[in-house]
């Protein structure tokens, strides 16, 4: 450390004005002239690493004993947004961010005065010994080995793939001190200096032609015990904090690095002329779902973190998540650059200066590095779902029971969530709705009393309205609940007919529907949502017409109705009785759930709203109509997902769980990441406010995956269960009923996908 620079001893109540401080620097950092060297932007990155230890800013997420600012989540995101936006350089060892967890938690005092600040102010750089040529993926086979000898270790062996080696200061590594073999026990956690007598660094050149990685050779290298972190042998569950700390606190501020890089991607898009491309499109929408997935998992898995947590489980899936995002968004924008893709990345006309080729190139590295996706794969399967080792070591307990949050949820949604499990578990038969699949649907008007007995589907109404008042999240957490125990009632109609009454003012009816009346909410819906185009008539206040596929019709006490006012050509929302209107039953492809003609021929009913009022209601029921329906098919995806888990922990084939077959255990680690992933878009999604910019494209793709999500994983959970679930007695073929018809009922994923691009794409313009 350099003389004259101040350590960092800041209190807390010098960290409550950290907003202003970090304003008033970001201020003074964007009138600076840009660095035009990858040299200057070296340096500069370093000078300004020193700066925001000067300023208290530094380690946001760190306590304050240690140098940081023990900022809570809620700010750390503010942090990084505000470093991201004004362009302020990244640390330029982020591997010290792998190191630093580590030494806070396992470290001695002395270590994290030695260490902790150099690291900060990026005076000293580290790199990561942990692959070695033998023992890449397959880490508990690592062979380098340290004997102890009085006050040393004496180190012998090589590490590969380490970045940044040719750069670093110091290494922190796995050695052996125990037997050789494969174990994971034994493994003792070392800081190495980089400049120490044996140590030979041999540059590797990757495949995009720069030398960012190389092998370490030991010979015979002295390293103090002092520098051991931890206990000797107890070097493997020290990594994990490592690796648990990488997967959840690195993808905070990934998050906006990733933000701004999609951003670039739909800029290329509009430059390159496929802004309108139908196929384009479609990628496009799934690298933005991408970043917004990695930003919903980063947040709860960071969340865990300052909770005291293992992030584990959804660091892990956040882990495979983003590499293989990564490699999906270079791919693209590779493709954006049309031909000139056949160009070096410094040939004359290469697109950006060949950033997107060299992109392309370095993001094949996103799933091998700190384990390859097949390796991320099997944790997932092992170590969260509770599935049987590939290698025949038994079987762990699952992180949490499958199909159920990874991360637990805030207390309240909690106890409603088990609340619900208890009165669902108790009520509904799997067994009576296998004998009704040919029938035209149920709805158990039993289980129903008991749910608007506990505050369905009235659950986020206004209190005035007889409503409980809480919030979207908690009524999508209900929804999902129902429908991962298959319940047979209309609830979701139910709910919109109500999102719909309360939007346009109808407090009376509200109040009714409220009280445990079901509802329908009469529109026709094709592909692109609610279709305005051939609506019922109002004309000299009778209402004549026919609307097919209602859903929830054949049950509903209370019918909302769109239609056009004759006289005007407005639309209209209208309210009747079932007397009023005939209702002509369908047979359902969702036995739990009912779907209906309604006809009117001159019928009396109650005007609510017409015009821009009408649309106005349309409008904002529409926002919750699509999270509704999505978070019934986040429960179905993940009780496919829960469904296959236990059949494939149970079920053998020559000689072994059929869990244990990496091919069936991958499939449900994809699953988990499918239906996990669509979970924590659609609650991130019901908890931002409707007049949040971009609120509708963040709704469409949520609602999108978890379509999507829900399709596919019933599908593969008749596809794991094999010939027993494609059997009319099993119940997998129920779940994927319902899943195609909540694809079917608000509009079609291609289409939402596709409208949210046109949403991003008009922001960015």
């Amino acid at each position: 450390m350099e003389e004259g620079k101040p350590t960092v001893t800041l209190e807390s109540d010098a960290r409550s004005d950290w907003r202003p401080r970090l304003s008033a620097l970001l201020d003074d950092f964007r009138r600076r002239p840009r660095p035009e060297t990858s040299r200057a932007r070296f340096e500069a990155a370093i000078a300004w690493q020193s700066e925001l230890v000067d300023h208290s800013l530094a380690a946001p997420g760190w306590p304050e004993e240690v140098g940081g600012m023990a900022l809570s989540l809620e700010d750390q995101l503010d942090y990084y947004r505000a470093i991201t936006e004004a362009g302020a350089p990244k640390h330029p060892c982020p591997l010290s961010f792998i190191v630093a967890p580590t030494i806070i938690v396992h470290g001695t005092a002395e270590q994290k005065k030695r260490f902790l600040e150099p690291l900060l102010r990026a005076e000293e750089f580290w790199c990561q010994g942990f692959s070695e040529p033998g023992a890449g993926s397959d880490l508990a086979s690592l062979s380098t080995r340290a004997v102890r000898d009085g006050d040393v270790y004496r180190v012998s062996g090589s590490k590969i793939w380490t970045t940044m080696a040719d750069h670093a200061d110091w290494i922190f590594t796995l050695v052996r001190t125990g037997p050789p073999g494969r174990s994971t026990s034994g493994i003792t956690y070392l800081l190495i200096p980089m400049n120490s007598p044996g140590i030979e660094v041999r540059p590797l050149r990757d495949a995009a032609g720069g030398h960012h990685f190389a092998q370490v050779f030991f010979d015979d290298v002295e390293v103090p015990v002092e520098n051991r972190v931890g206990e000797e042998g107890q070097g493997w569950s020290i990594m994990r904090t490592s690796l648990g700390h990488e997967r959840a606190t690195a993808f905070l501020s990934d998050e906006f690095r990733y933000r701004s890089t999609v951003d670039k991607v739909f800029r290329l898009a509009v430059g390159q002329g496929h802004a309108h491309d139908p196929l384009i499109r479609q990628e496009l929408a799934t690298v933005e779902t991408g970043v917004r997935q990695i930003a919903a998992n980063s947040t709860r898995a960071l969340d865990a973190v300052l909770a005291g947590r293992d992030p584990g489980g959804v660091a892990s899936v956040n882990r495979l998540v983003k590499a293989e995002f990564e490699q999906h968004m270079h791919r693209l924008a590779l493709r954006l650059t049309g031909s000139a893709a056949v160009l070096g990345t410094r040939s004359e006309g290469v697109v950006e200066k060949g950033r997107w080729t060299y992109g392309y190139l370095m993001s094949r590295a996103a799933t091998i590095g700190a384990g390859t996706s097949e390796i991320q794969r099997n944790t997932i399967a092992e170590n969260v779902l509770g599935l049987p080792s590939h290698r025949g070591e038994g079987t762990r307990a699952p992180a949490v029971v499958p199909g159920r949050p990874l991360t637990p949820p805030p207390e309240d949604e909690a106890n409603l969530r088990e609340a619900l499990r208890d009165i669902l578990s108790a009520r509904v038969d799997t067994v009576s709705l296998l004998v009704g699949v040919d029938s035209a649907g149920e709805h158990d008007a039993g289980l129903w009393s008991t749910l608007v007995e506990f505050g369905l589907p009235g659950l986020s109404s206004p209190e005035h309205l007889g409503g409980d008042g809480r919030s979207l999240r908690m009524l999508c957490a209900a929804v999902e609940e129902v429908a991962f125990h298959l319940g047979p009632v209309a609830l979701v109609p139910t709910a919109i007919a109500l999102e719909v009454l309360v939007a346009a003012g109808a407090e009376e009816d509200a109040r009714r529907i409220i009280g445990g009346s079901p509802a329908a909410f009469v529109v026709p819906v094709g592909d692109r949502g609610w279709d305005t185009a051939d609506l019922p008539v109002l004309r000299d206040g009778r209402l004549t017409g026919r609307v097919e596929r209602v859903a929830g019709a054949p049950v509903a006490e209370v019918l909302v109705v769109l239609a056009t006012d004759d006289a005007t050509g407005e639309h209209v929302l209208l309210t009747l009785d079932r007397a009023d209107a005939s209702v002509t039953v369908q047979t359902s492809l969702d036995p739990t759930g009912t779907v209906g003609i309604v006809s009117f021929e001159d019928a009396a009913a109650t005007v609510l709203v017409s015009g821009v009022d009408a649309d106005a209601a349309l409008e904002s029921s529409f926002r919750v109509a699509e999270l509704l329906v999505a978070a019934d098919a986040v429960g179905v995806a993940n009780r496919a997902l829960a469904m296959a888990v236990d059949w494939a922990g149970q079920r053998e084939q020559f000689g072994r769980p059929i869990g244990s077959y990496q091919a069936i255990s991958h499939r449900c680690a994809d699953m988990l990441v499918a239906a996990e992933g669509a979970r924590g878009l659609v609650l991130a999604a019901a908890d931002r406010s409707p007049q949040e910019p971009e609120e509708a494209a963040v709704v469409h793709l949520a609602t999108a995956a978890a379509l999507r999500s829900a399709v596919s994983n019933a599908e593969g959970c008749i596809q794991i269960h094999g010939g027993i679930g494609f059997t009319w007695e099993h119940p997998a073929h129920l779940l994927l009923r319902r899943a195609v018809a909540d694809e079917a009922r608000i509009a079609r994923p291609e289409v939402l996908r596709d409208r949210a691009v046109g949403e991003v794409l008009a922001r960015s313009s």
